[in-house]
């Protein structure tokens, strides 16, 4: 009699059990509210976290809030309306000294991605003299770098009108149709641009954090958000892993097609140049003091704001997400 009763309440403690696992594994996920610009390289990283299920892993749920601009994403961030975004580095840094709530939690790209192109016809930067130029914003990070380049160069940037063009594609017609002599562009577009006649005529090399990782500072430290604020931090540093893998380039190279509607053949020159010439994505999601710093030399040395304070990192960058702490 035994014999038979015994495999019937194993049995029985078994059907028990599995629907028990089922309900945990089918947890709801945290949605994290994710500020971002519109799809473009300096988005990589976040579109293979989606595509490889790095979120999903993490059990998290990120919803994308497309800003309009740049300053609309920090402000977004900065009043809780997002919980995290994908910003420019210059306005990160600037909003901090402000007092803005947000902290940077790790660096998508460490070295700009942005590529300065002439018009077709053009022979070297010193041809943009006194000419209509485009950086996306007239004044801030994106600006202050084209006027720098052309300092660089022995061009005088004060001679030059910046035109503002937020879109990279459609800085690709306003050079194609005269409005501007040049342009900074981001991949995948300068590629297009440079299929359509247009110039490259230089790179900045120097570290320089384009895009940062920025949480609400109250999102990312409070008991119940925290964990939310690492898995986000957590998915792109794996992100940053995967694409640095040699072994990864045909599907990192699929993902940003996809994400930005582009040719493949066009994402290809993008990976060599980002990943492999430009080496932008810091495998870990460090963040160099230099690559904040810089931000401020390029801006003092183009009459831009003066810095408020010492530069101390501490003040801007929390490695402790990227650390899983």
């Amino acid at each position: 009699m035994m014999k038979r009763v015994l495999p019937r309440l194993v049995a029985a403690a078994l059907a028990l059990s599995v629907p028990l696992a089922g309900a945990h594994a089918q947890a709801p996920k945290t949605e994290v509210k994710l500020a971002v610009l519109a799809p473009s390289a300096l988005l990589w990283l976040h579109a293979i976290a989606m595509d490889k299920g790095f979120y999903d892993k993490r059990n998290i749920a990120v919803r994308e809030l497309r800003a309009s601009d740049s300053p609309a994403l920090l402000q977004a961030v900065a009043s809780g309306s997002a919980d995290a975004g994908i910003a420019l580095g210059d306005l990160a840094v600037r909003a901090i000294d402000k007092g803005a709530p947000v902290i940077i939690a790790g660096a998508v790209l460490d070295k700009t991605i942005l590529r300065l192109y002439g018009a077709k016809g053009t022979a070297s930067i010193k041809d943009l003299a006194g000419k209509p130029l485009t950086a996306g914003a007239v004044k801030g990070g994106t600006a202050n770098l084209l006027k720098y380049q052309l300092k660089q160069a022995g061009v005088d940037p004060a001679g030059v009108q910046m035109v503002s063009i937020a879109n990279s594609r459609d800085r690709i017609i306003a050079m194609g149709n005269g409005q501007v002599a040049g342009a900074l562009l981001i991949a995948p577009f300068d590629t297009l641009a440079g299929r359509e006649g247009a110039v490259l005529l230089d790179v900045y090399r120097e570290p320089y954090v384009q895009t940062p990782l920025v949480l609400n500072k109250s999102w990312g430290e409070a008991p119940a958000t925290r964990p939310a604020a690492i898995a986000v931090t957590q998915a792109l540093k794996e992100a940053a892993a995967f694409i640095d893998n040699p072994a990864n380039k045909d599907a990192a190279i699929d993902v940003l097609a996809a994400y930005t509607k582009t040719p493949r053949d066009v994402v290809e020159d993008s990976y060599a140049f980002i990943v492999k010439e430009q080496k932008a994505i810091p495998a870990d999601l460090s963040v160099p003091a230099a690559g904040l710093e810089n931000l401020y030399k390029i801006d003092a040395a183009v009459g831009g704001d003066p810095q408020s304070q010492p530069f101390d990192l501490k003040r801007y960058y929390d490695p402790s997400y990227i650390a899983g702490k």
